[in-house]
């Protein structure tokens, strides 16, 4: 009996898969925080949220276990919480225990080197590109008049924040074995913002089902509603396609960040 799928189509599946999953994750972010931060910074609002977005993606990328073990706490964080006081917990409270619990486990739990190594960088790495993708479709949009309909925007940008982050991480100095000063810090710190931004998604997903007048992040929730499908699809689109190009082309350098 042969194989079901060949050997050498094998890793171009499965990097498309890993960064449609990617794509997943950016989209909803993106928007949501595009629309909390609008009123404060204006044009520069997706500007923030894009490099928000790539920071927390390439944690999901470059330090898997340790995005997926943030994921956890601010899940279990928001659930408790909900279990406790009801959907109108204050952010600031969630928000508070999700980080102290988080950078305890940065400090306590020792990672595998091979799923953490860098994540400082990494996180940086992500916020810059990501920012950069949408300092690009800002200048598009402020010298050209040319403005993208959102589920091209969140194509672009998952694609092209994809390509910058593996290609400028690429040329990062390769630590030799051991963990650096600040590891701990650092995996703590990014474990708390991860868990953060969970453990309020998940509770102004559950501030839908409340009563009375919904929250700040309920409300962008609501008003994000209507474009998120089409957004979500074309980001997993893009980021299967970029990702999947990527490894079909053999650019090795791909399995280096």
């Amino acid at each position: 009996m042969g194989q079901a799928v060949p050997v050498r189509l094998s890793p171009v599946l499965i990097r498309a898969a890993v960064w449609s999953l990617i794509g997943m994750i950016y989209a909803p972010l993106y928007l949501v925080l595009s629309e909390l931060l609008t009123p404060t910074l204006g044009a520069l609002a997706g500007v923030a949220a894009a490099a928000s977005a790539g920071g927390i993606g390439a944690a999901f990328y470059g330090a898997r276990q340790l995005a997926l073990s943030a994921s956890v706490i601010g899940t279990g964080c928001a659930v408790v919480a909900i279990a406790v006081v009801g959907p109108d917990v204050s952010p600031w409270i969630l928000s508070l225990a999700a980080a102290l619990l988080s950078i305890g486990v940065g400090f306590l739990v020792r990672f595998p080197h091979r799923c953490t190594a860098d994540v400082g960088v990494k996180v940086l790495g992500g916020l810059g590109t990501g920012a950069l993708s949408a300092a690009l479709l800002l200048l598009a949009d402020q010298a050209l008049g040319l403005r993208l309909p959102v589920p091209a925007m969140l194509a672009f940008l998952v694609s092209v924040t994809g390509v910058l982050y593996v290609s400028v991480l690429v040329v990062r100095p390769v630590r030799v074995g051991g963990r650096g000063r600040f590891c701990d810090l650092s995996e703590g710190l990014v474990i708390s913002v991860i868990a953060v931004v969970t453990a309020n998604g998940l509770a102004g997903f559950a501030g839908i089902f409340a009563m009375g007048d919904p929250g700040a992040l309920t409300g962008a929730l609501l008003r994000v509603s209507e474009p998120l499908p089409a957004a979500l699809l074309a980001a997993m689109f893009a980021g299967a396609v970029a990702g999947g190009m990527l490894e079909l082309f053999e650019f090795d350098w791909v399995d280096r960040v």
